[in-house]
C-alpha cells in the first residue's frame, strides 16, 4: 500500500469579509476558522503518519514471516542431511561388523595353520632325529664292516650298497620335508599379510565412522543454533508489532481498520 501524504491548503481566508461595519467580528471569526483549519490539518497529518507507520510495520512483519519460512526450509534440508549421514554411518558400522567377522574367521584359519605348521615341524624334528639315529647306526655298521672287512668282503660290498641307498633315501626324505616346510611357511606368510590388510581396512572404516560422528554433531549444533535464531526473530517480530503493550490481535484489527 502506498503512503498517503496530506494535501490541504490553509492560506487565504475561508470567505470574503462582508463590506459592512463589523470588520473586527469578521476578522475574529475568520481567524478562529483558520486556527481550527490548521488544527484539523495537523490532526489529519498525525493520522496519516500513524497510518504510514502501521503500514511499514505490516511490511516488516511480512518480511519477517518470509525469513522464518526460509529458515524452516533450511532446517528441513539440514535434517535431511543428518538423516543421510546417519544412514551412511549405519552402513559403515555394518561393514565394520562384517569385516570384523571376516577377520575373526581369518584369525581362526591362521591359528589352524599355525597349529598345522607346529605339528609338521614336530614331525620334521622327529624325522631328523630318526635320520640322526639312522646315521649313527650307519656309522656303527661301517665301523663293524671295516673291522670285519677281511672276513666279510662280499657282505661288506652289499652293505655299502645298502648304506648308499639308505643315505639317498634320507636325502630324498629331507628334501621332501624341506619343501613341505617351505610351502607351509609361504602359506603362513600369506595368511599373516591378509590379516594385516583386513586390520588396516578396519582401522580406515573406524576413522570414517569417527569423521561421520563429528559431522553429525556439527550439523546438530547448526540445527540448534538455527532454531534458536528463528525463535528469537519470530519473538522479536511479534513483540515489535504488538505496540505499546497491546496484544497482537488488537494490533492486527487496528491495522485492518486503517487499511479499510
Amino acid at each position: 500500500m502506498k503512503l498517503v501524504e496530506p494535501a490541504f491548503e490553509t492560506g487565504g481566508d475561508l470567505w470574503r469579509t462582508p463590506p459592512n461595519g463589523h470588520d473586527a467580528d469578521a476578522r475574529a471569526l475568520n481567524e478562529k476558522f483558520a486556527r481550527q483549519s490548521a488544527e484539523l490539518n495537523l490532526r489529519l497529518t498525525e493520522v496519516l503518519e500513524l497510518h504510514n507507520l502501521q503500514q511499514r510495520q505490516a511490511n516488516e512483519l511480512e518480511d519477517a514471516y518470509d525469513e522464518i519460512g526460509q529458515l524452516r526450509q533450511t532446517v528441513s534440508a539440514l535434517q535431511e542431511a543428518v538423516t543421510q549421514y546417519k544412514v551412511g554411518a549405519a552402513a559403515a558400522e555394518d561393514k565394520i561388523v562384517l569385516l570384523e567377522s571376516e577377520n575373526a574367521s581369518l584369525q581362526a584359519q591362521l591359528d589352524g595353520s599355525l597349529e598345522e605348521s607346529k605339528a609338521l615341524a614336530d614331525r620334521v624334528l622327529a624325522a631328523e632325529q630318526t635320520a640322526r639315529r639312522r646315521e649313527e647306526n650307519v656309522d656303527t655298521s661301517t665301523k663293524q664292516i671295516e673291522f670285519l672287512n677281511a672276513e666279510l668282503m662280499a657282505a661288506s660290498a652289499e652293505r655299502f650298497k645298502m648304506v648308499a641307498s639308505m643315505q639317498g633315501e634320507q636325502r630324498r626324505q629331507r628334501s621332501a620335508l624341506n619343501q613341505q616346510k617351505s610351502m607351509l611357511e609361504h602359506r603362513l606368510q600369506e595368511k599373516e599379510a591378509l590379516a594385516a590388510a583386513q586390520s588396516t581396512k578396519i582401522k580406515q572404516l573406524e576413522g570414517v565412522r569417527d569423521e561421520l560422528d563429528k559431522r553429525i554433531r556439527v550439523i546438530e549444533a547448526l540445527l540448534s543454533s538455527e532454531r534458536e535464531a528463528a525463535g528469537r526473530k519470530a519473538k522479536q517480530a511479534v513483540n515489535g508489532f504488538t505496540g505499546e503493550g497491546k496484544p497482537a490481535s488488537a494490533f492486527a484489527n487496528s491495522v485492518g481498520r486503517m487499511t479499510e
